[in-house]
């Protein structure tokens, strides 16, 4: 492994929830990418960057975790990636690899930040009040999050909410932001044609990484406390429109999209219970992506 100064390229140091790690590249124009989609992601508490670093700062202690993005031998174009020294994907079009490493960070972010209470869902913050939006893949959370965050809400997350567990037990906790990149499924691409990434990213099935934060027109939220739960259910035939959900709808909805309420015990229980009191819960039906924005944000005006 070349030396970490050797490297053309060195994000600053990031953060995903609990998660820290950087990415080194052999290739400036590959490492300058990542880093502008991941800025968002950069750890205020550690503001110590690797020389050579875009945004680099004083030379120190590096992240705890690295990915490095190198030249794959004897495939032209393609891009071997490592995480920590090991070799964990081989032979990627750039493209494809920077998904992957989203997607990685993603499940570490999961597999890490144990001690919140995490949630598969959408995150958004309307003047202090946060929002969750909790559904299964493909029912129109991201899409919905992100029509969001054009109207103006702040960013938490498209994928995974943490709640911050109250050490009182007195009150919900607080929604923490993880603003990586919104990912943008191809059915979506029309209704969001105006966010469209300049370099498209993605899996290998086409996917947009919108980038988020400073210099994007998106706003990251900062950590608030919850105020909705509105629950995303795309379906093309039906009329826009939100349903209230009663307290135990709303927390059994919320335990089945818990990433982690298990290993918590009668903690988490009791987290999900003082949550879903604490806050005004929604079912949402909608086939138009303006008009679900326009209910949700006239429901968060009314209460904010």
């Amino acid at each position: 492994m070349p030396d970490v100064h050797d490297w053309a390229h060195c994000t600053a140091n990031l953060r995903a929830l609990s998660y820290r790690f950087a990415v080194c590249c052999d290739d400036a124009a590959l490492g300058a990418h990542i880093s502008a989609l991941l800025s968002s992601l950069r750890d205020a508490d550690a503001e110590i960057t690797y020389e050579g670093a875009v945004d680099a700062g004083p030379v120190g202690e590096p992240a705890p975790h690295r990915y490095t993005l190198t030249a794959s031998p004897g495939r032209a174009g393609a891009v071997d990636v490592l995480r920590d020294e090991e070799l964990v994907e081989s032979a990627l079009p750039p493209g494809v690899a920077v998904g992957w490493l989203v997607w990685d960070v993603n499940r570490l972010a999961a597999e890490l930040s144990g001690q919140h209470l995490l949630f598969h869902s959408g995150g958004l913050e309307a003047s202090g009040v946060g929002i969750l939006v909790p559904a299964a893949s493909g029912s129109g959370k991201s899409t919905l999050t992100a029509g969001l965050v054009r109207a103006g809400l702040g960013y938490l997350s498209d994928e995974l909410v943490a709640l911050e567990l109250d050490a009182t037990g007195s009150g919900p906790g607080r929604l923490l932001p993880y603003p990586k990149p919104i990912t943008v499924k191809p059915g979506s691409f029309g209704v969001l044609a105006d966010m469209a990434p300049a370099v498209p990213d993605g899996d290998g099935d086409g996917e947009w990484l919108v980038p988020v934060g400073d210099g994007t027109g998106r706003r990251v939220g900062g950590a608030c406390e919850p105020g909705f739960v509105i629950v995303p259910r795309y379906d093309p035939s039906a009329e826009t429109a939100l349903a209230r959900l009663s307290e135990t709808e709303a927390f059994f909805t919320l335990a089945l999209h818990a990433v982690n309420l298990l290993p918590h015990g009668p903690v988490g229980s009791e987290a999900l219970g003082r949550l879903t009191a604490h806050c005004a819960c929604y079912a949402l039906a909608f086939s138009d992506l303006d008009a679900a924005c326009g209910l949700v944000l006239g429901l968060v005006g009314a209460r904010v």
